[in-house]
């Protein structure tokens, strides 16, 4: 492991805005602070493969909500972490766990929106199943999100952004708004404007669209 990684998994462990979950850990207030005053009544909104938390952090910074970052690689969540903490960001936690625990970590209606910030494809046909926005995922988005709750999909993945509209339909869910390009034209993106993260722009460097998807899941 590169010294710098080391270094910042050697952070994480001190850093007070950072969770660390595993499976069949059930929440509890003392592990997980959006069960805690003052954030127990707040809108809540949870990143899935947050980074560095760009998005999390651009969202906590602009409205008064309780944002939720979650990835698995511990030395991307120390960045996020660590520039929340500088910044005073009471209102953000970032949370190291696999997405397959969501279930578990956050109680039912309990999360007004969900971000899928380019999220990997899984492009191997047999790994569909992997994909964020399969029919389980689907099933556990629609069991954490508050009623009228949204899911957002960023990607610059042309067969991601078509399997998710159909798996969407499929499940029973509406598309509410989608763009082939959130850059160009009027298309209205929620917080498009505070939120873009360095993949997005390397992304966009290499001459690639952003997608977006914005869906509900209520059948």
């Amino acid at each position: 492991m590169a010294k710098t990684k080391l270094h910042k998994y050697e952070r994480l462990g001190d850093l007070p805005n950072v969770t660390h979950s595993y499976y069949g850990e059930p929440p509890t207030p003392d592990l997980y602070p959006w069960y805690q005053a003052p954030f127990t009544d707040m809108k809540k909104i949870l990143e899935l493969g947050c980074g560095k938390g760009e998005h999390s952090l651009a969202f906590a910074a602009a409205e008064d909500l309780f944002c939720i970052g979650l990835d698995i690689k511990g030395a991307r969540i120390c960045v996020g972490a660590e520039r929340a903490m500088a910044a005073g960001q009471t209102n953000v936690h970032f949370l190291k766990a696999q997405v397959e625990c969501i279930r578990e970590l956050f109680e039912e209606q309990s999360i007004a929106e969900i971000w899928l910030t380019f999220p990997d494809p899984h492009l191997r046909r047999r790994s569909s199943k992997n994909r964020l926005t399969s029919p389980a995922f689907l099933d556990t988005y629609a069991h954490l999100l508050v009623p009228g709750g949204t899911v957002h999909l960023k990607t610059d993945c042309d067969t991601l952004f078509e399997y998710s509209r159909d798996s969407v339909e499929k499940w029973g869910g509406r598309i509410v708004s989608s763009s082939e390009n959130i850059h160009e034209g009027e298309t209205v993106v929620p917080r498009r404007r505070v939120a873009v993260s360095a993949f997005e722009e390397e992304a966009r460097a290499q001459g690639k669209t952003i997608k977006y998807m914005a869906f509900s899941l209520k059948r």
